[in-house]
Order: structure tokens, then C-alpha cells, then sequence
């Protein structure tokens, strides 16, 4: 197939990213010496400023990255966790998604801290220069930004931490407008001068509690302060001969392997690229998958990692479960960042304040936008997920790393929500099973499947697909030929072991660049 834009080359370092400001931020660090993971977390930083409604200071963020030092892949979960003074009794029906009650513990801060400490080669200060530079200079407002704050203006324009950055001049701004967030650049200063107790420990903690009390939330300084990331060991399985890596739970990870598991029972070339009957399998092993894995995602310290590894190994024999996953709010507001280095070194980033803007709520002179992934748990008696104090939430977040004989190979990763690992196993069968490049196996038509019986299908799919599943007893809908809700994978991938290619959505604002 022809694709919508050129594959990207390079064979000294490849960066794709959710925007291009940080995509060049990060290529400006890899041509200067730094590692991929350095890159990574710059261009992390730089999103969190331009895409402050979709990520940044208030979030979470997964990484995967190799280390060419270590000969691993490490795992690092800068999620955070419920307020310790969280109780059920504050929640009659449903979790909410806006107000001060959806928002846990931000990561994303200690997981920057945490990865450079461990794996960069430059100081979190270097690193922040961009990020604070557009925050303080301001950047131009792109087109989803500008929709997203007008349609999210009537709701929030209340808050006047809200108005008085996304709403200058008491306006929205229009595309080409420059967006300046002076708080937070002021923040990120801090964090630059202070690192993690900057953050955790010292005013900006204070403010975020100060915030809290005022809207009746539950969070105190003890949240802030005992709050630390995790690095873990990747889960992983065998795919046409590749080794698909990507966070054990409260990821949703185990989901991507479980519907390659499921699919690597099957020979695709009997059925075609995107056939009726090829997509009609698709969906059958993802839902196969779902109702298997949902018993599985919640917090790590809820579950046996060695009991998880075996369950992956079981499936598909093992694939009873007693429905799907427990519904809830799931969030399409996140960003990802995929980066390699001449050195061998590959970050596979993703980060998220779950819904566009969080739970609303901007914490005044910090501009920190708080999220809602309180949302991410469910409040059904004795479920793994179930809310609690102080416990991980359930993660849609999925970022992966593939291997070759050990060695990485690709970087890939999505926003989307729950769509997250449908699109990544569409996106590696295309790659892997039908020879497509980076860039066509990104551009190909995509489906969508949240709930049980229930298909959406971009347009550019044949009649005879949604005409198939419909005679299957499916619910299908038809959505734009790009659709936005069906992610924005970006990915770099190395090609006989010599050219970086670098591939970005054209469904969203990402971009590949390389060198």
C-alpha cells in the first residue's frame, strides 16, 4: 500500500514523538551525546508543556527502555497511587471523572527522576531547558489543541487556575496563537534546581494539598512524600520470532501479548490482509483475550508476577473468564515517545493525565494540570482493581519494546485509551505477518472493539468487512477514514541491524526525526 508520509532514515539516532517541538527537542539531545534515554525524557518534558491537557507534571508515565551498558530491558512504573484517606463510602454509584476525587498521586516527575538517575548520561536540569523554554516563551497553539480547549471551556472555565492559562485575554486562543505557561515554567524551574523533593517534598507537594483541601479532596503531604516509581522486569512473549516486551500489570501490556498469543495460533497468510474474515478473527481473540486478562491488571503488589507468567503461557488454552473488563472512563488524552541511539540504547515512553485536561482541576500558580486516573479503578467487591487507599489503579498505558536475538528492534506506541493494544497488535501484524514498512503498517485501516459485540471500523475498511461482522451478531459503526479516537502510533525500527527508520500517525500531531 502507498502511505500518507515517508518513512524516516537515519543511522546515527531516530526519534518519534507525539508533537514535533518535542521530537526536535529530543533529536537536539542525541546530536549533542546524549542517550536515547535522555532524548526520551526531554521529549517527555517538552510534551508535558505542549500537550499539558494530555500529559505532564500532574500524570503518570510507563517507560520500557534497553540499556546497552546492562544487555536488559528495564521497566519503569511512574504511576501513582489512590490517596491514602481515600474511602468507598465517598463514592455512591461511579468513580468520577472530573473534580478533585478522580485524581491519584502524580508519577510522572519521580519517574523522570528515576530513569536519568539510573540509565541518562545528562543531569534532569540539561533536560528541562526545552520544556521550560516553551512553557515560559509559549508555543503555537495547534488544531486539536484548540478544539480541545473549546470544547472543554464550558465545563471548565469555572476553575480560574483553568481560564487564566487556556483561556488568555478570557478567549480561546485560535491555531497559531502562542499558548505561555509562565507557573509552569516557574515549576519546572524548580523541579530543574531541586529534582525529586522539589516536587514531592517541598511547596509545589504543599500546593497540590492545598488544592486538594479546598475542593474537598483527600490528598495530604504524606501522599506526595511517600511516593516513589518502581522498576521491573518486562513481560513478554514470542511473536513470528520476535520477543514482544511491555509492562506487567497495572499496565494493560499483558493484554497486547494475550491477543498475539491468540493470533500466533494462525496462519494469516490463508486469510489476507484486513479480509472479513482475517478481522473477524482479530476481534474474536481480543475479546478472548480481554475476558481473560481482566482478572490480571491491578496493582503489582495484588498479584504473583510468577503466577502471571504463568497464566501468559497458558493462553490460548486458558481462556475462561467471568466477563470483561469492569466498565469504566477511559481516557484517550495521552502521548508517547519512541527513541534509539547510536549507542544501542532504545526508550519506549508513554504518559498520560487520562482524559483531556484530567480531572479539571489546574493547581493554582504551578500549572499543573492534575489527572483522573482514579477512573481506572473499579468498585466491585473483592475485584483485583477494586479502589482502596493508597493502591495502583488499573493502566491503559502500554508502551513496547521488541526484540530480535535479544537485541531491540522497534520502539512502538499509542494513545487511545482502551483502543491502545488493539492498535499495536493491528499495527505489529501488519508489520510482521504482511511484510508491510514502519510507516505503512502505522497508516493501514484500523478497527476498534471497547465492549463486548460492539465493532467500530475506520471507513477506508471494505463493505465486506463491517457486512461480515454484522452477520457475526456484531454491533458495527463506521468512523472517519483517520479516525483521531483510533490512536497515533509513533515507532522507530531498526533495519537489518544498520538504518534507524522512524515512523509517526498521521491520525494525530506526531512526528519522526532522525539523523
Amino acid at each position: 500500500m502507498n502511505s500518507h508520509r515517508p518513512v524516516i532514515m537515519g543511522t546515527r539516532g531516530m526519534v518519534a514523538t507525539g508533537h514535533p517541538l518535542a521530537s526536535d527537542a529530543a533529536l537536539d539531545v542525541l546530536k549533542a551525546g546524549g542517550n536515547a534515554i535522555d532524548a526520551a525524557l526531554c521529549a517527555s518534558a517538552v510534551l508535558s508543556v505542549v500537550k499539558s491537557y494530555h500529559c505532564g507534571l500532574g500524570g503518570d508515565l510507563f517507560g520500557i527502555f534497553y540499556s546497552a551498558n546492562e544487555s536488559r530491558a528495564l521497566v519503569i512504573n511512574g504511576s501513582g497511587r489512590s490517596p491514602r484517606e481515600i474511602r468507598r463510602e465517598l463514592f455512591s454509584k461511579d468513580i468520577p471523572h472530573r473534580g478533585i476525587l478522580a485524581a491519584v498521586t502524580p508519577g510522572t516527575v519521580d519517574g523522570w527522576v528515576e530513569a536519568a538517575a539510573k540509565l541518562g548520561s545528562r543531569s534532569m536540569a540539561d533536560l528541562l531547558e526545552p520544556a521550560i523554554h516553551y512553557a515560559k516563551a509559549g508555543f503555537p497553539v495547534f488544531p486539536h489543541l484548540a478544539n480541545v480547549i473549546c470544547a472543554s471551556q464550558n465545563s471548565l472555565a469555572v476553575y480560574p487556575a483553568w481560564s487564566s492559562i487556556f483561556l488568555p485575554h478570557g478567549k480561546t486562543p485560535e491555531v497559531g496563537d502562542l499558548l505561555v505557561q509562565k507557573d509552569l515554567a516557574i515549576t519546572l524551574a524548580a523541579i530543574a534546581s531541586g529534582g525529586r523533593d522539589a516536587f514531592y517534598e517541598g511547596e509545589i507537594a504543599r500546593s497540590i494539598v492545598r488544592t486538594s483541601e479546598y475542593y474537598g479532596g483527600c490528598f495530604n503531604l504524606q501522599d506526595f512524600v511517600g511516593h516513589s516509581s518502581r522498576w521491573q522486569e518486562p513481560l513478554s512473549t514470542r511473536y513470528r520470532g520476535y520477543e514482544i516486551c511491555v509492562p506487567p500489570p497495572n499496565s494493560f501490556g499483558l493484554l497486547l501479548l494475550l491477543q498475539l498469543k491468540g493470533l500466533s495460533q494462525y496462519n494469516p497468510s490463508n486469510y489476507g490482509h484486513n479480509t472479513p474474515d482475517f478481522v473477524a478473527l482479530q476481534v474474536r481473540i481480543k475479546e478472548e483475550a480481554w475476558r481473560a486478562g481482566q482478572l490480571w491488571i491491578g496493582d503489582p503488589d495484588e498479584y504473583d508476577y510468577e503466577a502471571t507468567l504463568e497464566f501468559l503461557k497458558r493462553f490460548p488454552t486458558d481462556h475462561t473468564g467471568p466477563g470483561t473488563i469492569p466498565s469504566a472512563d477511559h481516557g484517550r488524552s495521552t502521548t508517547y515517545v519512541s527513541v534509539a541511539d547510536k549507542f544501542g540504547n532504545w526508550a519506549s515512553l508513554i504518559q498520560s493525565v487520562h482524559q483531556s485536561f484530567g480531572c479539571g482541576i489546574v493547581v493554582d500558580g504551578t500549572g499543573i494540570v492534575l489527572n483522573n486516573r482514579m477512573s481506572g479503578f473499579n468498585l466491585i467487591p473483592g475485584h483485583r482493581n477494586e479502589l482502596a487507599p493508597g493502591k495502583l489503579p488499573a493502566h491503559t498505558l502500554s508502551p513496547a519494546l521488541v526484540l530480535r536475538e535479544r537485541k531491540p528492534i522497534l520502539a512502538i506506541g499509542t494513545p487511545g485509551g482502551l483502543g491502545q493494544t488493539q492498535f499495536l497488535t493491528q499495527t505489529l501484524c501488519n508489520l510482521f505477518d504482511f511484510d508491510m514498512n514502519i510507516q505503512e503498517a502505522i497508516e493501514a485501516p484500523r478497527w476498534q472493539s471497547e465492549q463486548p459485540g460492539q465493532v467500530e471500523l475506520e471507513s477506508r475498511f471494505s463493505d465486506d468487512v463491517g457486512k461480515l461482522l454484522l452477520r457475526q451478531g456484531y454491533d458495527v459503526k463506521l468512523r472517519g477514514r483517520w479516525e483521531f479516537a483510533f490512536g497515533g502510533v509513533e515507532s522507530v525500527f531498526l533495519h537489518r541491524n544498520q538504518v534507524f527508520m522512524g515512523a509517526a500517525d498521521p491520525r494525530r500531531e506526531g512526528y519522526a526525526i532522525g539523523y
